[in-house]
């Protein structure tokens, strides 16, 4: 196993010198989101076990003489998992990095996201995304550094998101953590060394290298095509494209402007505002992550090891104004929080969509979303989590294949991903509905593998260049979590799906209709337009994963789920979904 350096420890290690950034405030109800119980002890203990408030540690520094944004994350704070905290110190880093024009290093140490915090914190991928989406449309370089562990929606964001990717020697690395893969997977797959090997990241540094290392590329990546380095100076003549530097070439700093400024909570995915009244139902926000294997475990990164409880992924969660976790929140962020017309409801009414605000491009002018696909099984709402899990595992329940023939007068399909794979888990093609063209994507029910992802990749980048609407159709326990899956270059297909959906400039509309089992189905959803069927459920972790990890009898798992509130309607509460009306009330 690989030396295990605390975040500070790995910026001195690489850095000259260290600014740490400053910091979006967040007040959230004991316990969390989730109301956790035990959460807040546990945050208190890893705060006093490691000298840190948060999972990670962002700031300016030199490396080798050249400037850049450092994003260190502190394994020992709660396994480096990613809640809506951390999600909010990310996003600042991210926004300070395009105002002053400066490359991104992440040095990466994670084993996914929070269990305490459910979907919320699952949904931190998709804010992520949308924030290395934007650096790279700024022309900023991404270098991230692997640490041991870099596993789940951590590896499937951060580090297979990144331009260049530098690992540490024998870190463990892979979309599966170690609590999530098959019982005779190959270990040596989920290395650092492995990845290199098939591709999916560019070279193993002893740590004694790499500050050099990294100086270098940071050298060569980090000046303009004229030979000017890139800098602070650098704000006004190449001010991010489509990004938050909308002030004219001037550094808008960490509440950047138009498009930057920590929006309120939960905009990112485009959430309505959610009112006090939420805090009614504990607002315990959903948790079932599923680090990237069909229902994977939490704590999956350090092979087991996490300090405490954590999920394997991370999504958009609300940002740093969400006050009180029940204050007003911008549903569109941008969109000044109006909802505009868009697609039909899960019973089939049509409704206003929320307004999306984690796009980094502008919409396609004329395009209007495809309509959300009527229900096709049960029309009740489940009693419990318990119930909506049994639901959406029935082998009574529609599948794609059902969706897509009622929904289509006529469709082709498209197949494989152009790298030598193909997932009959993952329909990809066009259709004719009511007389428009819209492309599709549809998980089966099983765990998807990575040509899946890159066939769903491959299929939303032809729509949005052709202007034709997407409706994706989610269903999955998780990402495929095999030895051969991480050769495959799982971590990276995912990546790219996340960015690709974030990126989109044509509507995309989705439709939750079975299993939604963590970054592995989330990386099909639409921030902001995803819609949720009675016989679903969204989860951060399995319920029976997420008992285990608790040391608790499987006999609790029902309970489990319950506290994980993953059934339709508490992911519209916690706007993850849309409502029936069109919104998401987050």
């Amino acid at each position: 196993m690989a030396e295990r350096l605390s975040a500070r420890e790995v910026v001195a290690l690489v850095a000259d010198d260290f600014t740490e950034i400053p910091y979006p405030e967040r007040q959230s109800r004991p316990d969390g989101p989730l109301a956790w119980q035990g959460y807040d002890d546990a945050r208190a203990r890893a705060a006093e076990r490691t000298g840190e408030q948060e999972s990670v540690v962002c700031g300016t520094a030199h490396v080798e003489g050249t400037p850049a944004v450092l994003i260190a994350f502190e394994f020992g704070f709660l396994g480096g998992s990613l809640g809506e905290r951390t999600g909010d110190r990310l996003e600042a880093a991210y926004t300070y990095a395009r105002a002053h024009r400066l490359p991104v290093v992440p040095l990466v140490a994670t084993g996914g996201s929070r269990m305490q915090e459910g979907m919320l914190a699952l949904t931190q991928l998709q804010r992520v995304a949308r924030q290395s989406a934007l650096t790279r449309e700024a022309g900023l370089p991404q270098i991230a550094v692997l640490r041991d562990p870099t596993t789940g929606g951590g590896w499937a964001t951060l580090g297979a998101g990144a331009d260049v990717i530098l690992a540490l020697p024998d870190a463990q690395v892979g979309f599966a953590g170690s609590r999530v893969r098959p019982p005779n997977a190959d270990p040596t797959a989920y290395t650092a060394q492995a990845q290199v090997a098939s591709g999916a990241a560019d070279t193993v540094v002893p740590a004694a290298a790499l500050r050099e290392t990294l100086g270098q590329w940071l050298r060569l990546l980090g000046r303009r095509a004229s030979g000017t380095a890139l800098g602070p100076a650098d704000a006004g003549a190449g001010t991010a494209r489509g990004t938050a530097d909308a002030a004219g070439g001037t550094a808008p700093g960490l509440a950047d402007t138009a498009e930057e400024t920590t929006r309120g909570s939960a905009d990112t995915t485009g959430r309505a505002a959610r009112g006090t009244a939420d805090a009614a139902e504990g607002t315990t926000r959903r948790s079932a992550d599923a680090a990237g294997g069909a229902a994977r475990g939490t704590a999956d990164a350090a092979g087991g090891a996490t300090p405490e409880p954590v999920d394997a992924i991370g999504g958009t969660s609300p940002g740093p104004a969400d006050t009180a976790e029940g204050a007003s929140r911008g549903s569109a962020g941008a969109a000044g929080g109006t909802a505009a017309p868009g697609p039909m409801d899960a019973t089939g009414t049509t409704v206003p969509a929320p307004a999306d605000a984690v796009r980094v491009a502008p919409s396609v002018p004329g395009v209007e979303p495809a309509p959300v696909p009527r229900p096709l099984g049960v029309t009740d709402l489940p009693g419990t989590g318990w119930d909506a899990v049994l639901r959406a595992r029935s082998p009574r329940r529609p599948r794609a294949g059902q969706y897509l023939d009622a929904y289509f007068s006529h469709r082709v399909a498209i197949s494989g991903d152009r790298c030598g794979g193909t997932d009959p888990g993952m329909l990809c093609g066009f259709g004719e509905h009511e007389g428009r063209t819209v492309a599709y994507a549809a998980q089966t029910g099983t765990a998807t593998r990575p040509a899946g992802y890159r066939t769903a990749t491959r299929l939303i980048r032809l729509a949005d260049r052709l202007g034709i609407p997407v409706l994706t159709l989610v269903d999955t326990p998780g990402a495929a979590n095999d030895a051969e899956a991480e050769r495959q270059g799982a971590g990276a297909a995912i990546a790219e799906l996340f960015t690709t959906v974030a990126s989109a400039r044509t509507p995309i509309t989705t439709l939750l209709i079975g299993e939604g089992g963590s970054g592995g189905a989330l990386a099909l959803a639409a921030p902001g337009t995803t819609y949720a069927t009675p016989d679903s459920y969204f989860s951060v972790i399995a319920p029976e994963l997420a008992a285990a990890i608790l040391k608790r009898p499987p006999e609790e798992a029902e309970t489990t789920a319950n506290h994980l509130r993953i059934r339709p309607q508490d992911l519209v509460e916690l706007g993850v979904v849309a409502a029936a009306d069109g919104r998401t009330q987050s």
